[in-house]
């Protein structure tokens, strides 16, 4: 009765009291902003919008992405990677246990090309916890987290994390990754159909990863059934960042940044707690369509529209690629064979402007992927303006998808007035990173600026009585 009693009185902390006059959409906010803008903080997801791994080459000369995660706070804490194909599909997770103020490293050729997960021995940390450290830096005891599941700490803290991939998965893990296709230890695509949910690259995984604080190393993917109400938990404690290194000798470069920071609002809470929040859909919305509630995960949604620099300058000037991440349309029970519309999905709006402010659109609407990496002379974007012969500029990219019957918004309505939209139910959500590099070893990567939040009401086609511009500073 006691344990029971102590479980009311923390989540009466979390959720708030109830009092006359107060509804479900105001919640009390705990321990962090209540805000639709997407910092730089403390976090309870990280999102890798694009990564890349080449096989073709050996380990010297091979290209790769690697991440680290730190863990800011003084209680343990276990972080859940998932890597998705590029069409959005899980692929697998695998758990890192963090100690109090732990930092780790992963590197994503070790993941899938030797299939070494943080070697050589894993991410538990089986050293004991440092006792002298000053007094305010000192980390809990790794059985003191009262968020863990009913058998962790102990699977993780006593070394039950994983340190490879099973070798009965590793095969359809690679082939997944860089074909789009797998055999029949992944659920998915499975039988004699081998439905595609990836594009094929040939000798290079391409997709991006997620990395969620999580109650048990349990290595489920976030579309498993009970992954919302038994695994994920919501204390904004990661912090990350990751790098693309390109080994090519002479023109060798690397290019890195923060990852997406996305925190839960409002934090903190035991595993399947459920306090309202103020967001009007979340960043996982499309896999909580069976859950109590839509917004379950109360993670921040993600903006569509973004201003991304370029320069064309050439051999012997910099040159620019984009990054771009977007909301699947699929939800999570979605069959096999549904994963191709995640493969084309249409771009609401693009113009490119040059330093003369010359602009140029597209006659057709272009499509992409959940996750992708182009150079700016693409197709998929408006030709440079010919006007002033410029190299350089921005473009203006409203990344909705036109909405899915997956999200929780009504079809072609708007989220947040119920008026009808022209592009969409809610936008969709996106992440743009621009990518410049020089040879023969210069680069820098930086996030490409956002015109809104991810609770901004999806945007409208550009036309003479709604410019392209800055939307609303929206809050939830």
């Amino acid at each position: 009765m006691k344990f029971a009693a102590a479980l009311i009185l923390a989540f009466a902390v979390i959720a708030g009291p109830a009092t006359a006059g107060t509804s479900s959409a105001s919640p009390r906010t705990t321990n962090n902003d209540d805000s639709c803008d997407i910092a730089v903080m403390p976090a309870a997801t990280l999102l890798v919008p694009y990564f890349e791994v080449d096989f073709s080459a050996g380990q010297s000369n091979a290209s790769t992405t690697l991440f680290t995660v730190q863990n800011v706070s003084a209680q343990p804490q276990i972080a859940h990677v998932t890597l998705w194909t590029d069409w959005g599909y899980p692929v697998i997770s695998f758990p890192m246990f963090l100690s109090g103020y732990d930092v780790q490293a992963i590197n994503l050729y070790d993941v899938l090309a030797l299939n070494r997960i943080a070697p050589p021995s894993g991410t538990s940390n089986q050293s004991p916890l440092p006792s002298n450290n000053p007094a305010g830096a000192r980390p809990d005891a790794n059985t003191s987290n009262p968020n863990f599941g009913p058998t962790e700490p102990f699977d993780c803290a006593q070394g039950a994390v994983p340190q490879s991939i099973p070798n009965t998965m590793l095969a359809d893990v690679r082939t997944l990754l860089t074909t789009g296709r797998g055999g029949n230890s992944i659920s998915c695509p499975s039988g004699t159909s081998q439905a595609q949910v990836g594009s094929n690259h040939g000798a290079k995984a391409i997709g991006y990863l997620t990395i969620d604080v999580v109650s048990t190393c349990w290595n489920d993917v976030p579309t498993s059934t009970g992954y919302f109400s038994h695994v994920i938990l919501f204390d904004n404690v990661l912090v990350g960042d990751y790098q693309q290194v390109v080994p090519r000798g002479a023109t060798s470069y690397a290019q890195g940044g923060p990852m997406v920071h996305i925190r839960a609002i409002p934090e903190g809470g035991a595993i399947g707690s459920q306090p309202p929040t103020n967001l009007p859909y979340t960043f996982y919305d499309r896999l909580t369509k069976n859950e109590p509630s839509r917004t379950f995960d109360r993670r921040q949604p993600l903006p569509s529209t973004f201003a991304a620099r370029y320069i064309q300058g050439g051999t012997g000037g910099f040159n620019t690629q984009l990054k771009i991440w977007r909301e699947a349309l699929t939800a999570g029970d979605a069959a096999c064979n549904t994963y191709v519309t995640n493969g084309t999905m249409t771009i609401a709006e693009e113009f490119r402007f040059d330093e003369h402010e010359n602009a140029v659109t597209l006659p057709s609407k272009t499509q992409l992927q959940a996750a992708s990496l182009l150079p700016t002379t693409s197709s998929v974007f408006p030709p440079v303006p010919s006007a002033a012969g410029d190299v350089a500029g921005w473009i203006y990219l409203n990344l909705n998808n036109g909405g899915s019957t997956a999200y929780s918004a009504a079809a072609g309505r708007d989220f947040r007035t119920g008026t009808t939209t022209t592009v969409g139910p809610r936008q969709s959500q996106a992440w743009v990173i621009t990518t410049l590099f020089a040879e023969p070893t210069y680069a820098v990567e930086m996030t490409s600026p956002a015109l809104g939040n991810g609770c901004t009401p999806a945007p409208a086609v550009a036309s003479a009585t709604r410019p392209v511009g800055p939307a609303a500073n929206a809050t939830p």
